[in-house]
């Protein structure tokens, strides 16, 4: 007499398992993504409006030229 093997052929639990990795594998990677691609495009709006900023705006420009001026010649003159 031939052996019978035991196999799983619920693939109702075998499209839960693999729907539940999906998922969670697609949240992580979401909550992952958005938030660097959120900053990157702050970033981004905040280096366009930079020259516009310190042409209109003289008291951003005092401390953009303080601070460079800081930088360039150190901090003790």
């Amino acid at each position: 007499m031939p052996q019978r093997t035991l196999r799983m052929n619920n693939d109702g639990l075998n499209f839960a398992v693999s729907t539940g990795g999906g998922l969670a594998a697609w949240i992580t990677t979401f909550s992952l993504i958005v938030p660097i691609l959120w900053g990157v495009y702050v970033l981004i709006l905040i280096a366009i409006k930079l020259p516009e900023l310190y042409e209109k705006n003289p008291v951003f420009r005092r401390g953009c030229d303080w601070v460079v001026n800081r930088f360039r010649r150190g901090r003790h003159g």
